[in-house]
C-alpha cells in the first residue's frame, strides 16, 4: 500500500475523515469514512487496485447520492495512485447529511457567524440546504453548529463550504466564521464577546 502524503492526511482530518484498509477476496480495499465515533466510522467512499499487479491503477467509488446509505458510485478509473483515488472520492462525496445528524445527535448549540458581501448573504439564506443559515442583515449571517458541519463536508470543486482554515469560501471569495458562546448571541450585528472559531 503506498503511504498517503501529509497534505492529503491534513485534508482528510479537516474534513472529519479517516482511511480504513480492509482485505476482501485478496484485494486490499481502502474506505475512506467520517470519523463518527464508531471503530470502522461511516464510508463515504473507497478505493480499489485494477489492472495487472505489475502496472496496477486504481478505481474510486464515492457516495453521491445522499440519503443512500452504502450505495457509491464510480468516480474515477485507471487512476495512477492510491493518492489520486483518494483525491477522487473527496473531490465527489456527499455526506452533509452524515455530518449534519451527528451535530444534531450531540445536542450542540453553538452558533458562528461571518461578516459577507450581501449577495453572498442572500444566497446564503436561500439555501434549501442545510438548514440552519439566517441573514441577520447588512451581510451578517448566521450559521449553526450542523450548518458549518455540513458545509465543512463539500468538496473543494463546490463554491460555497466550509475550509480547513475555518473560512466560509463562496464563489472565490473567503469570510472568517466567528463562533459565539450561548451568552453571547444578540439578534443583530454589533455583538461582543464572540470568539474564532477553533
Amino acid at each position: 500500500m503506498a503511504v498517503i502524503d501529509g497534505t492529503l492526511t491534513r485534508l482528510l482530518k479537516q474534513r472529519r475523515l479517516f482511511l480504513h484498509h480492509e482485505r476482501n477476496e485478496a484485494v486490499e480495499v481502502v474506505y475512506v469514512c467520517v470519523d463518527d465515533g464508531l471503530p470502522g466510522g461511516f464510508p463515504v467512499g473507497h478505493v480499489i487496485p485494477s489492472g495487472a499487479s505489475g502496472a496496477a491503477t486504481w478505481t474510486a467509488y464515492a457516495r453521491v447520492r445522499p440519503g443512500r446509505c452504502f450505495s457509491n458510485d464510480q468516480v474515477g478509473a485507471a487512476l495512477l495512485s492510491v493518492h489520486e483515488a483518494v483525491r477522487a472520492v473527496l473531490d465527489h462525496a456527499h455526506y452533509g447529511d452524515v455530518m449534519f445528524a451527528l451535530e444534531q445527535e450531540a445536542g450542540s448549540v453553538a452558533t458562528y457567524t461571518a461578516e459577507v458581501h450581501q449577495q453572498h448573504a442572500v444566497r446564503l439564506a436561500s439555501l434549501d440546504e442545510p438548514e440552519g443559515i439566517t441573514h441577520l442583515g447588512n451581510g451578517t449571517v448566521r450559521f449553526t453548529s450542523p450548518a458549518v458541519a455540513y458545509l465543512r463536508s463539500l468538496p473543494e470543486r463546490f463554491g460555497c463550504r466550509v475550509d480547513g482554515e475555518d473560512r466560509i469560501r463562496l464563489a472565490g471569495d473567503s469570510y472568517q466564521l466567528i463562533r459565539e458562546t450561548p451568552h453571547t448571541i444578540l439578534p443583530g450585528p454589533g455583538r461582543c464577546g464572540s470568539e474564532k472559531l477553533g
